[in-house]
């Protein structure tokens, strides 16, 4: 089992690159920028986690988890008189982990991983592709080719949560950009089920703002846009998940941004689509995020089930030079939104202090734009090669894995 050896050691290596007033630097004003974020790189010297952000967002309360997911996939037949179809593609799974955010700290180094296929253990060595300090690494498990009836994988490693707080008359002040960091642009542009470039949205943006966008502190617009997205939604369904039995789960029931402003019920996912559609269209990088709740804490405020770990649905906005500023648009629903006063706080925008009992595992429904997201996305894709023996359907579930090891201090 992966502990947290690896990721306090994270700390130790990157804590100079990612907060300068851990390393020494007395002097608030100096810091480095971050490429994950373009963040500038000021925190509390208490705060020596790799991506800390810098005021006015603070992070604290920092627990350690044990993550992952186990994924199954089978095929069932569509030919009668086919006893017992299979695959003979090998492929790969790939896992998209979040490694530094302003919310989460993963460390690969720690990972563990494991693949049966017919329900054999077999040694499938996990690839792990990407920078850990630019925001997400690929967790790639290659398949063999051969007569597949089942395959099951899974992989685990070990991850930091924190508490977010911000502080909101300082961050009213912060202006906008002249122009994003590169590693930041990307969440511009739109993506599967986030169709950003559409002409709705941009005349959506233009009717909310009225012409004043730009005028406006970045932290106020997103809040205000965020709000003006959320009440047009009348009908919520919460079961926002697609479940096939007792711990499984076959991933995020999705429209998409745009199927979703035309239909009569859309779910949690849905609404961080659109949110995150109408903060691109403004020109603020946002993105969703997938990861998992731990179903523990002594927290009556939150709408995610008390009694289990499952899957849980985000979004976050970029807040220049600070970092990326979390928001639950379903939290946040049915809160006086409508009359609430955009110059104080809002419960579940910014400063939420359960964040540290969820773990970020993906930016994307369809992590890295390759391979195939089953119909109902969960934060990795299934990569096929060769062929198959008879026509079939895939059969898939996904199991978040969450261990807590508890509060830690650097």
């Amino acid at each position: 089992m992966a502990d947290l050896t690896s990721i306090v050691s994270l700390a130790a290596c990157f804590g100079c690159l990612a907060c300068p007033a851990s390393s020494g630097m007395g002097d608030a004003s100096i810091g480095s920028e971050d490429r994950a974020t373009g963040a500038r790189q000021v925190a509390s010297p208490a705060d020596s986690w790799p991506g800390c952000p810098a005021p006015p967002l603070y992070r604290s309360d920092p627990r350690g988890y044990t993550v992952g997911l186990s994924i199954d996939i089978g095929a069932t037949s569509q030919t009668r008189g086919v006893p017992d179809p299979f695959l003979s593609a090998g492929g790969s799974i790939t896992i998209e982990a979040a490694t530094v955010d302003t919310s989460t700290v993963s460390d690969l180094r720690g990972l563990e991983s494991s693949v049966r296929l017919n329900g054999i253990p077999q040694k499938v060595p996990a690839r792990i592709e990407g920078d850990p300090l630019s925001g997400a690494q690929r967790i790639r498990l290659d398949i063999p080719q051969g007569p597949l009836q089942t395959v099951s994988a899974r992989a685990t490693w070990p991850a930091i949560a924190f508490s977010i707080g911000v502080d909101e008359p300082i961050a009213a002040k912060v202006t906008w950009p002249r122009a994003w960091t590169p590693e930041v642009t990307k969440f511009l542009s739109p993506s599967q089920g986030i169709q950003s470039d559409d002409e709705v949205f941009k005349a959506f943006v233009a009717k909310t703002t009225e012409g004043r966008l730009r005028r406006t502190p970045i932290y106020l617009a997103a809040k205000d846009l965020v709000r003006r997205t959320i009440v047009e939604f009348q009908n919520v369904n919460t079961q926002t998940l697609v479940r096939e039995g007792q711990g499984t789960i076959r991933g995020f029931r999705l429209q998409g941004a745009i199927s979703s402003t035309r239909a009569l019920s859309v779910t949690p996912g849905d609404m961080v689509c659109t949110c995150v559609a109408v903060l691109r269209a403004a020109g603020i990088p946002a993105r969703p995020v997938i990861g998992i709740y731990s179903g523990s804490g002594n927290n009556p405020d939150t709408k995610l089930p008390k009694d289990r770990t499952t899957l849980c649905v985000w979004a976050e906005f970029n807040l220049p030079g600070c970092g990326w500023v979390p928001f639950d648009p379903y939290e946040m629903r049915g809160r006086g939104l409508p009359q609430a006063n955009v110059n104080q706080p809002w419960k579940w925008f910014g400063t939420i202090k359960q964040m540290n009992r969820r773990v970020a595992l993906a930016y994307d429904f369809a992590p890295f734009n390759h391979g195939m997201t089953r119909d109902w996305p969960a934060g990795w894709v299934w990569t096929v090669s060769g062929r198959t023996t008879a026509p079939f359907r895939i059969v898939d579930a996904t199991a978040p894995l969450m261990v807590s090891r508890g509060q830690i201090r650097p």
